[in-house]
């Protein structure tokens, strides 16, 4: 372990006296200009996060009005093709493309081929 007595086996003089006397500061007092910086680089930085932050709730209220007024335009449309309910209209034209399809798969494969096959031969003969 080190001692703070110097190599002359005196004890160093009090950094304060040093520094009133004009002469040039210890260590200990570089340290407090270290912390200085470092707390002026902390209050730096903390402005900065704030700055960020505010630019991030600016951003997200702007997606959300947006997205917001995209999906007015995209109700306003669906108002304008289908009338006054379009999402029934939509769920029920759904529906029965379903049905349709459960319908036309259950239909044995070869009556449809051999109604396709004389649709064809008619459409031949022209």
């Amino acid at each position: 372990m080190q001692s703070s007595i110097n190599r002359d086996g005196f004890l160093p003089p009090d950094p304060d006296e040093l520094v009133a006397e004009g002469e040039p500061p210890f260590a200990d007092a570089a340290t407090a200009t270290a912390r200085e910086k470092a707390d002026h680089d902390l209050d730096t930085l903390q402005h900065e996060v704030r700055l960020l932050r505010a630019r991030i709730g600016i951003l997200r209220e702007d997606a959300e009005s947006a997205l917001k007024a995209q999906a007015n335009l995209i109700d306003a449309n669906a108002h304008v093709q289908l009338g006054n309910y379009p999402w029934a209209k939509l769920a029920l034209a759904t529906g029965a493309a379903f049905i349709a399809a459960r319908i036309i798969r259950s239909l044995p494969f070869g009556i449809l081929l051999a109604g396709f096959t004389g649709h064809l031969s008619e459409t031949r003969r022209w």
